[in-house]
């Protein structure tokens, strides 16, 4: 934004940089936390650190010597490289900390001038923690980057509710030995990336550990009998069909975990926006609507999101949106139209059901449409598609976490000469 010569402030809850991956597991960081994280003490990236990075400011070893120089490095190092990043740009005299939006309402503009950019003007309402005084201030365009891992998931299953048994989502977990694991029955539910990490931490203190999922990362682990992990205490299983009073727990194959301790959710966040109002965007099913390219508002397009979709290498293709916005708002590329905008959110949505196939709630999901996305974003913002070495090191990552699901940050990778690739790259890049 400040490239393309705005004025740009950004109103951050939190009292310092970092987002999900500020840490708040310290007694006396989550008392007084305003913004509670789902991070926890011993997560790792489960992608190297080269193909995390923003294009303008390589994410490689060399950044801070006596830090985590590991390629799948621990939360810390990638919440350390966002402060260089900050750093580098001197981008926080521009952020307002502990500063809580609490109501964002347009104001349309009538002049003809304004009407052919198609645009509005906000109000914007946000209270300081500091002093703890509401101020309203006018904005001729608002960046939605809020994030979406605070309000967690928990589907509904039949006895849930009178399960005696304790219930967590993911949310919560920071330690594997937290007295509510140790010498336990544990059940997790859910095997993307949080469900299957944690369920390994957990095993290593708990009696025996259940992973229930609907679908797994690799078709074949469905099929496992036998227990994994370190200590073969992990049974994977289909997904709960109901919970009994008793405390066991029914799978889809009507077999059944007795005398079940705790229940561990992995199942996902919800998108909110609370502060925004419903006639611009709804939340239904987790699919953000009505939206061009899971980015702009079609209703109002000098309203945009960054960062709405999920299982994808997320600051390289935030870092696109970030562009593309910046330069549509400066008139460097073209505000889509209104037609562009209609018929845009009208095909992602002829895509889910109930008039496709695709479920509402993975409306967002990409994997591996990922990096077709960002090249189109790349496009519309009129700047240089990535390098394919970032496609090539995601595919051989994800290949190589299914082969070796307990072993791939740290061996096994087969992306030397992707890796080679990047490193060039970056020789490249000056900032």
């Amino acid at each position: 934004m400040r490239r393309q010569g705005h004025d740009a402030r950004a109103f951050e809850v939190a009292d310092s940089l970092g987002g999900t991956w500020r840490y708040d597991g310290d007694e006396a960081t989550a008392s007084k936390s305003k913004a509670p994280t789902p991070m926890y003490a011993s997560l790792r990236t489960n992608l190297p650190r080269e193909v995390m990075g923003f294009r303008e400011f390589p994410f490689d070893a060399t950044g801070e010597r006596g830090g985590d120089m590991r390629r799948f490095c621990g939360r810390e190092e990638v919440r350390r490289y966002l402060q260089r990043y900050a750093e580098t740009f001197g981008l926080e005299r521009f952020v307002e900390y502990d500063a809580r939006v609490t109501s964002v309402v347009r104001a349309v503009r009538e002049s003809a001038e304004e009407e052919a950019r198609w645009s509005s003007a906000w109000e914007v309402v946000w209270k300081s923690g500091k002093d703890d005084e509401t101020r309203r201030e006018m904005f001729d365009a608002v960046v939605v980057a809020n994030g979406h891992y605070n309000e967690p998931r928990v589907p509904e299953f039949d006895g849930a509710q009178t399960w005696p048994g304790e219930r967590m989502h993911s949310h919560e977990y920071r330690i594997p030995n937290d007295t509510r694991f140790v010498g336990k029955k544990v059940l997790l539910i859910g095997a993307m990336a949080s469900g299957e990490d944690i369920s390994r931490e957990i095993a290593e203190v708990a009696s025996t550990v259940y992973l229930s999922a609907r679908t797994w990362q690799n078709p074949e682990w469905a099929k496992s009998t036998e227990g994994i992990g370190a200590r073969g205490n992990i049974f994977r299983k289909p997904n709960v069909k109901r919970f009994e009073s008793d405390g066991s727990v029914v799978f889809e194959d009507d077999t059944v975990a007795a005398d079940c301790d705790v229940c561990v959710f992995c199942t996902g966040y919800k998108y909110r926006f609370e502060f925004l109002p419903q006639d611009l965007v709804s939340v239904e099913d987790n699919y953000v609507a009505p939206l061009y390219e899971h980015c702009i508002s079609v209703n109002a397009p000098s309203m945009s999101f960054v960062g709405l979709p999920w299982k994808v290498v997320p600051f390289p293709m935030f870092e696109l949106q970030s562009e593309w916005i910046a330069r549509m708002l400066s008139g460097v590329v073209p505000m889509p139209t209104r037609e562009e905008c209609a018929r845009g959110a009208a095909e992602l949505d002829a895509k889910l059901e109930p008039h496709g196939e695709i479920p509402r709630r993975h409306a967002h999901m990409f994997g591996d449409a990922q990096f077709a996305y960002n090249d189109r974003i790349a496009s519309l913002a009129g700047v240089e598609v990535h390098a394919s070495w970032r496609a090539r090191m995601y595919k051989a990552t994800g290949q190589n976490k299914r082969a070796h699901p307990e072993k791939y940050r740290d061996a096994n990778m087969p992306d030397a000469a992707e890796l080679e690739e990047a490193r060039r790259e970056f020789e490249t890049i000056v900032y």
